[in-house]
């Protein structure tokens, strides 16, 4: 079998979820098939504002002469053209149409069309979650459940072997154990100006150390207006900007816990790489977040979105009894997240519709 993973744009930035899952499936899909990975690098020469009309318009020319068993677009758009390859589209969330004011207007737009158009002409369909699948069918019912598959996220091998090391937290002057941690793009739809508000009180209220921070990785996306007051070291908050592997799994590995807040999320990377590590999670209960601690014992400890008191008491146990809490989690087996496991489902998927179309 010939497999195309075409991850959108991400080859020529810093990759970070969708880009990082379609590279690692395509670094472990190729032990087992016949696989390259699509690389848009002359696009950082066209000025941003149009890069994403002109990647349009590359893969609908591209997917005419390209050959291959199966393409599959990780960035949730399918293109119009036909060629000979069977069309697979991962399609991670739908927050274009549930949360649609937590991200651009322009975004919004794109993603719809995007999505709509998706489920019409690929092939397969692929979610990170039943959560999506499920949301998927209640919004677009008409479309056939038998192409829509539900394959997990993956946890990068550098988390897997991982040796403790400090040196990130020393460039950040960060100290073991003395931070919460939050990883994930700094936007609207992540939650943070409450958690950032819900943490100041903590800390105003002596319900955690006073040398307690909140250590946030990721870049400033959209929606972060509503909140850049509040990222200031005198409020015990450190933002870091984007974090490379070794530097997450520090990270995670020296935290008293992940906080995990969001609005909505189409799986949740961060819960499992953060399982990976053994720390306490702290999670909104959302549908895939519910998901995730469901599969894996319940473990975490959730919060309703809004809900203060309920943040407030994890962040005072977390705070104090992290290292007791640390030693009792059970998150159970998470080799289904190794992404050899992962290219090897997609394989199972690839050919299930290549079989079906014969």
């Amino acid at each position: 079998m010939r497999v195309l993973i075409d991850e959108g744009m991400t080859t020529f930035t810093k990759p970070t979820g969708i880009g990082l899952q379609g590279i690692n499936l395509y670094k472990h899909l190729r032990k087992y098939c016949d696989c390259d990975l699509t690389d848009f690098w002359y696009l950082k020469l066209v000025p941003r504002i149009i890069r994403r009309f002109c990647y349009v318009a590359i893969i609908n020319i591209q997917v005419i002469y390209k050959k291959y068993d199966v393409i599959h677009y990780q960035n949730g758009y399918a293109p119009l053209t036909k060629g000979i390859s069977k069309k697979f589209v991962t399609i991670h969330d739908l927050g274009a149409f549930l949360f649609p004011d937590t991200v651009p207007f322009i975004w919004v737009k794109y993603n719809q069309h995007s999505i709509i158009k998706a489920l019409e002409r690929a092939d397969g369909i692929i979610t990170p979650s039943k959560a999506i699948k499920n949301e998927i069918l209640e919004l677009f019912p008409g479309t056939d459940s038998d192409k829509i598959f539900q394959c997990n996220d993956g946890i990068r091998d550098i988390f897997w072997n991982f040796q403790n090391d400090i040196n990130h937290l020393r460039n950040y002057n960060v100290k073991p154990y003395s931070y919460f941690f939050f990883l994930g793009s700094l936007s609207r739809r992540k939650n943070l100006k409450f958690i950032l508000e819900v943490f100041i009180k903590a800390k105003k209220q002596n319900l955690i150390n006073k040398e307690t921070l909140l250590v946030l990785g990721g870049q400033q996306w959209w929606g972060s207006g509503d909140f850049k007051h509040l990222l200031k070291e005198e409020n015990g908050i450190k933002t870091l900007g984007y974090l490379d592997d070794v530097g997450i799994v520090q990270f995670y590995k020296n935290s008293k816990a992940l906080i995990f807040p969001s609005l909505y999320e189409g799986f949740g990377m961060p819960i499992i790489e953060a399982m990976s590590q053994n720390i306490p999670i702290i999670i909104s209960n959302i549908p895939t977040s519910i998901e995730l601690n469901g599969n894996h014992n319940n473990q975490m400890f959730g919060f309703d979105l809004d809900n203060e008191s309920e943040l407030l008491n994890h962040l005072k146990l977390l705070d104090k009894d992290h290292e007791i809490i640390r030693s009792q989690l059970n998150y159970g087996d998470l080799s289904n997240y190794r992404f050899d496991n992962i290219a090897t489902e997609h394989l199972k998927i690839y050919n299930q519709m290549l079989n079906r179309s014969k």
